[in-house]
């Protein structure tokens, strides 16, 4: 089999950056999820044929690290490729790139394929093998490290869920709750301090109109900051967690 490995390259625009003119986390998270997508849908198994099939990829886990932000009006590429199946999961790699061919970035991801009428996982198909050039013998797992819960919580706070945020599984979009984690955060950290690592797994999905809370425990150590975000619904149970990183 061969094996699937697209690029694209992408333009930060002025609407994607923060106040420093970086493109911010969850706009690259956008753009990761964007390739990812429009390979699917490059080798016959995107939106559509989800769609047709009664089932869908939920994302499981992210984890990513940044070297450097591109800024606005820079180009970079992003380079993606299916690393493997294992029973419900699949593992993707990520790689980004700077028009000077250096690495600034690298995320990978765990996905796991559901049935959307019954809402529970099924094994990866034996289409999803061969669409995407995945061999039956290759199961090798991506480790991603395991995040702690925040124990005390130095800050919180409330959203709601709105249409913008749902996505064409009917459910919020993941980066959304990157978002909602990270505003939730003091803004003299946000102003002042980088992100370099972002962790998540996600546990429940949450729709159109419901609350959510994240309750966000601060860890500082000379000029490194870690934070740990717990999102919950309006019942307080857990819908994501996540793990920012921050540095000076």
């Amino acid at each position: 089999m061969c094996e699937i490995v697209t690029e694209r390259e992408y333009e930060v625009q002025y609407y994607e950056i923060d106040c420093k003119k970086r493109l911010l986390i969850t706009n690259l998270m956008n753009y990761l999820q964007d390739i990812a997508i429009r390979q699917s849908e490059d080798i016959g198994v995107g939106i559509d044929y989800l769609t047709q099939h009664g089932i869908a990829w939920v994302l499981h886990k992210w984890h990513i690290d940044m070297y450097r932000y591109p800024v606005y009006g820079e180009k970079i590429k992003i380079i993606t490729k299916p690393y493997s199946f294992k029973k419900f999961y699949a593992y993707r790699v990520f790689e980004i790139v700077d028009s000077k061919g250096n690495t600034i970035g690298k995320a990978k991801s765990i996905w796991f394929l559901i049935d959307t009428e019954k809402r529970r996982a099924i094994r990866v198909t034996e289409e999803m093998y061969n669409a995407y050039g995945v061999p039956k013998d290759k199961n090798d797992i991506l480790d991603i490290e395991k995040i702690s819960e925040p124990l005390e919580i130095h800050s919180e706070k409330v959203f709601q869920v709105r249409y913008s945020d749902i996505d064409t599984n009917r459910h919020v979009n993941n980066v959304k709750y990157v978002e909602w984690a990270i505003e939730a955060v003091p803004l003299d950290i946000v102003n002042n301090y980088v992100i370099t690592s972002v962790n998540t797994v996600y546990e429940k999905e949450t729709t159109y109109g419901d609350t959510v809370k994240v309750l966000v425990e601060i860890e500082t150590n000379e000029n490194n900051i870690t934070c740990f975000h717990r999102v919950v619904d309006g019942e307080d149970k857990q819908l994501c967690l996540v793990q920012t990183k921050w540095e000076k």
